[in-house]
């Protein structure tokens, strides 16, 4: 016996549920914003009132990776209204999709990437900080609102980043 109507209601009930799982995928799934020079300017001059904390890393670097989920730790732990945590990726803008998209995916994180464009780093280190060599991990603390700027050079575990996050608040 064929009922078109209870048809018409199982097919608009599937439509749904692929819809509702497919936006949760979405939401679920890394993004990848890619940014020039430029744009990575803007993000150096935030001149909003929070600490601003910029790490920039690669998927290539042992360094880097070992110390991401430390990272991750600390983001849980801090106050979204007074930090903004940002990951600038150094990895080749031509392997990105392949292996910085997978490699998120696989480990579970969370945070915002960013990946650098603008491959001659030479023209924009200096913007970061005048004394990085552009050695990675790196990661920038600032806070032009209050004059705050800290640059460490080297890579972090999570006390050191709590620490020194609380001491620049």
């Amino acid at each position: 016996m064929f009922f078109p109507s209870k048809n018409i209601a199982m097919k608009t009930f599937l439509i749904i549920v692929l819809l509702v799982l497919s936006a949760a995928s979405a939401a679920f799934s890394q993004q990848i914003l890619k940014i020039s020079k430029a744009e990575l300017v803007s993000i150096l001059n935030d001149p909003s009132d929070k600490l601003h904390v910029i790490h920039f890393w690669a998927t290539w670097c042992g360094p880097c990776v070992t110390e991401l989920p430390e990272f991750q730790k600390a983001i849980r732990e801090s106050d979204e209204n007074k930090v903004d945590f940002r990951f600038i990726s150094l990895d080749f803008p031509s392997e990105a999709d392949q292996k910085l998209t997978s490699f998120l995916k696989k480990n579970n994180y969370t945070f915002k990437v960013y990946l650098t464009t603008e491959t001659d780093y030479n023209s924009w280190i200096d913007l970061v900080d005048q004394g990085w060599q552009g050695s990675i991990p790196a990661t920038l603390f600032f806070n032009k609102a209050r004059k705050v700027h800290h640059f460490a050079g080297e890579p972090l575990d999570k006390a050191q980043l709590v620490k020194t996050i609380q001491s620049l608040l």
